[in-house]
């Protein structure tokens, strides 16, 4: 009988330690309901179109609506059984609010993601692709014309006496040109093209064609970058830009992606050393001037750090 009794006992300590232990997390709940009310009339005035600030308004709200239901369920538990409803809508808004506080967050923290990836491929002053990414792609692209028997060539373009254009007329101006015959690259590549900022005043452009195709292509490219960007055509540029190219096709001369690079970039400089402004598409000396540039990989540079030709 006696053991019963305390048996009887220790139960009912225990059952009033949990209610104790679950009256002080609903009060607790409470106090952090008005913690995140504070920070979410703190968060209101500079929201605008802040996805981070907004995804924890929400947060906010939902600790706040969490709160206030632990709140109702302590008074409904001691004086008012009415509320019962409003803790159940209480509840509703905790997971409505918990839902698009975590979809705000995520989509932030996705959209930084597609930014941070965007800086890493894309060049920040001509908005064409970085040299890293041209390597890549180009690596890759080789590999599957060894399965799949496409066409491919590579057009190597450098902008003439670059260094004197920018000395005499500062390197602002300098910038504008890159982005000028940057702006013609964008416009004249086709669809399955893929422009480039390969470093300093050099371009690339990876041509889905055969080496005659791609000759024509390269011309035309010529021609249009020396017409728009012209005195004539645009008041901002202060002297007549004209760009010398020279391509290199998959099988027509090399079958790995490093010699394209090399021989493209070989005859763009045979090209600057017959009279520039051309596309040079013959033979290469044996020892021809620019070896050793198209084995240098130069990252990409604005107008006011280039010191190339």
């Amino acid at each position: 009988m006696g053991t019963a009794l305390i048996n009887m006992a220790g139960v009912a300590g225990e059952s009033e330690l949990m209610e104790a232990i679950e009256t002080f997390v609903k009060f607790a709940s409470l106090v952090v309901a008005l913690v995140a009310l504070y920070f979410a009339v703190r968060i209101l005035p500079s929201i605008g179109k802040d996805v981070r600030r907004r995804s924890w308004l929400f947060l906010s709200l939902a600790a706040i609506a969490f709160g206030l239901s632990m709140a109702i369920s302590v008074l409904t538990d001691v004086a008012l059984p009415q509320l019962g409803e409003i803790y159940e809508v209480m509840e509703f808004l905790f997971v409505i609010f918990m839902a698009i506080g975590f979809y705000y967050l995520y989509t932030t923290e996705h959209r930084e993601t597609i930014k941070l990836k965007h800086q890493s491929t894309t060049d920040d002053l001509t908005s064409l692709f970085t040299h890293g990414f041209f390597q890549t792609y180009l690596v890759n692209k080789v590999s599957n014309l060894r399965s799949d028997g496409n066409e491919l060539t590579v057009l190597f373009a450098d902008i003439d006496d670059f260094k004197q254009y920018n000395d005499k007329f500062g390197h602002q101006e300098g910038d504008y040109v890159l982005q000028k015959v940057a702006q013609v690259i964008t416009q004249e590549a086709r669809g399955e093209d893929l422009a480039s900022r390969y470093g300093g005043e050099e371009f690339t452009l990876i041509l889905g064609c055969d080496f005659e195709t791609a000759s024509a292509v390269a011309e035309r490219l010529r021609t249009m970058i020396a017409e728009r960007c012209s005195i004539l055509a645009d008041p901002q540029i202060k002297r007549d830009v004209t760009v010398s190219i020279g391509i290199a096709s998959y099988g027509h001369d090399a079958t790995e992606a490093d010699k394209l690079v090399k021989i493209a970039d070989s005859r763009m400089y045979m090209a600057k050393s017959r009279g520039k402004n051309q596309v040079y598409t013959g033979e290469l000396l044996p020892d021809p001037i620019g070896d050793s540039a198209a084995n240098s990989k130069v990252e990409p540079q604005t107008g006011a750090e280039l010191g190339t030709a």
